[in-house]
């Protein structure tokens, strides 16, 4: 017994034993994840004036398309305001032995398609990026045991497309290729990562056998452990389209990193200065989900009740009731708890009174 004792973990103790996919993802639903991503110029310079945030949570499992898989809630807005919005987007991972499969829909190619600025193409070229269509599916985009710097083809679509009359027979395609590990440091700790690179090409096949490239985005991807992803890196690229007499085209970059947990300030009774006079504003965002926020002013010291009711008349929450100076006031609307449906807010100070309606999405 001790002879098997040993032998079990000298075997987890030999370098390169590739552990499970399970091993990199979160273990608990509702982990979440917040990332900054940004664009990056011809020169690969952060643009971070027009850099965007996102949260993405994990939501469950279930069965997709034939594999079990982890389903991700995810959206993406300014920092200010992503906190307070719905999840509007979906995406799957199924995990099996050493690799993590993923749904690959046009949502998945923003390393190409939602870099491009379609107005400055012709219209038919741009259709390119609708047959892409035709790919969607489950792909092995994550192979941990596989050998350093050796390529895998997760996809290869061949099409034509017809510009200006001329037919222009395109294949585009995407492959893999695991480099060697590394430590990636961001502002939330450091991580020991597996990395892929995942490359978007298009390829003009002049020749069946020797097709000319046109691009290829490397797209490098960071994978933890207990974190899944937490990195990818698209450089900015050149589309020269000068073999068939149209020019050539840059996509910028992007680096999406992640960051600290995105809290909303507490914005419950925040006094925003001597009002105008007596306003309640519609509430923001909306619709909303699971919180929302209500902006009053009052011209006068008053008392105020500010009170949510739902569709049939029912209190669901006194927001605030008690005395206020004269100022401009925000209140807070949490309804985690709630139905999604339509709400009324509805103001009372002193013998003036107003009422608001918004839209709670579950």
């Amino acid at each position: 017994m001790k002879y098997i004792k040993f032998l079990f973990f000298m075997i987890l103790a030999v370098p390169g034993i590739a552990q499970q996919a399970t091993d990199y993802f979160p273990a608990a639903n509702g982990h979440k994840w917040y990332f900054k991503t940004t664009l990056l110029d011809s020169l690969n310079n952060e643009i971070d004036s027009l850099a965007t945030y996102s949260i993405d949570s994990l939501a469950g499992e279930i069965s997709y398309l034939g594999y079990q898989s982890k389903y991700i809630l995810g959206k993406t807005a300014t920092y200010e305001t992503v906190p307070f919005l719905p999840y509007t987007d979906t995406s799957y991972v199924s995990l099996s032995g050493t690799e993590g499969r993923t749904y690959f829909g046009l949502g998945a190619l923003n390393s190409l398609i939602g870099l491009v600025d379609t107005t400055a193409l012709d219209s038919n070229f741009a259709g390119l990026f609708n047959l892409l269509a035709s790919v969607q599916g489950w792909y092995s985009t994550y192979r941990l045991a596989n050998t350093v710097n050796s390529n895998y083809t997760l996809f290869t679509k061949d099409t034509t497309i017809t510009i200006d009359s001329t037919n222009l027979p395109l294949r585009f395609q995407v492959r893999g290729r695991r480099i060697n590990d590394g430590v990636l440091s961001t502002s939330v700790g450091n991580f020991n990562c597996k990395k892929f690179i995942l490359s978007y090409s298009v390829s003009y096949i002049l020749i069946p056998i020797l097709p000319i490239t046109l691009i290829t985005i490397p797209d490098t991807h960071y994978v933890a452990q207990g974190n899944w992803l937490v990195k990818q890196i698209a450089p900015s690229t050149s589309l020269d389209l000068s073999v068939v007499q149209l020019g050539s085209f840059t996509f910028p970059g992007r680096v999406e990193v992640v960051i600290p947990p995105i809290v909303p300030s507490s914005v419950e009774e925040e006094y925003l200065g001597v009002p105008d006079g007596f306003t309640l504003a519609q509430n923001y965002p909306n619709p909303f989900n699971p919180s929302t926020v209500i902006e009053y002013s009052i011209p006068k010291d008053s008392e105020v009740k500010l009170t949510v009711y739902d569709n049939l008349g029912r209190e669901v929450e006194k927001l605030f009731e008690g005395f206020r100076a004269a100022g401009k006031y925000r209140a807070e609307f949490k309804a985690a708890g709630l139905a999604g449906g339509v709400y009324f807010y509805r103001i009372e100070a002193g013998e003036i009174s107003k009422t608001g309606r918004m839209i709670l999405l579950k």
